[in-house]
């Protein structure tokens, strides 16, 4: 009798010693991904909060942007030991659509590698983004998307922006354009803009005009021009009045 005792005392001691063991895994792997994330600079105080069972990291809490979501995810991930990643993130909201949808225009404008010859178009409905357009470079998309995301109250993104064949004959025809309008007396000013307002987007000498100008009277000279330019086939004027 005194044999069987002794080895349930063991199956017990055993059974503590691995739950020991598990729970002391689970806070390393906790601490490592907070580590993680701190060295990020993921987190603004409210999340994300890391709790760990049985190799499932779970995320809570609020963060600033959807890129914090995102990469706080993709950290988590990154540890050997996680099983998996249970995502309860929220994100803080924009004080409007409106608001979110300048903030963004903004960071695009911002973008050095954005051009009068890219053009991205940005709509905002409940905090989901639908980014459309054409670039020049592939890498474009990619990183105006990923600085979109970090753009407060973004609550979703779906980057549609495209990228424009490489062609060299519609090469010179933006540069050829560009100058003819920005050379114009009535253009001169904007050319000395930070963020010039007429883009203009040519695929296989087709010209699209986008932006803003002043007047009816702008808008109808940037076509004149970009009609009687060389090599150009077709012009679709999308320019608004009110700069």
């Amino acid at each position: 009798m005194k044999n069987t005792v002794w080895i349930v005392g063991l199956f017990f001691a055993g059974a503590v010693a691995t739950a020991s063991a598990n729970e002391l895994s689970d806070d390393a792997v906790r601490q490592a991904v907070e580590s993680k994330l701190e060295k990020a600079k993921i987190g603004d105080g409210v999340g994300p909060v890391v709790t760990v069972k049985d190799g499932v990291v779970t995320l809570t809490g609020q963060v600033r942007s959807l890129w914090a979501k995102n990469a706080a995810i993709a950290a988590a991930m990154d540890i050997h030991e996680v099983d998996a990643v249970e995502d309860e993130l929220t994100i803080a909201e924009g004080e409007s659509d409106q608001k979110v949808a300048e903030a963004i225009a903004n960071v695009i404008r911002g973008y050095p590698f954005f051009t009068v010859y890219d053009d991205v178009v940005i709509a905002v409905e409940n905090g989901q983004v639908n980014l459309d357009g054409r670039v020049t470079m592939p890498f474009k998309s990619s990183e105006i998307g990923k600085r979109v995301s970090k753009v407060m109250g973004v609550q979703g993104l779906n980057n549609a922006i495209s990228t424009l064949p490489t062609n060299i004959g519609d090469q010179k025809i933006r540069a050829n354009l560009a100058y003819r309008i920005y050379s114009n007396t009535m253009f001169r000013e904007y050319a000395y803009r930070a963020n010039p307002p007429i883009h203009i987007i040519v695929e296989r000498g087709r010209v699209a005009l986008t932006g803003a100008v002043r007047t009816e009277v702008e808008k109808r000279r940037a076509e004149h021009i970009a009609r009687q330019t060389f090599g150009v086939f077709r012009v679709e004027n999308r320019l608004t009045v009110g700069d």
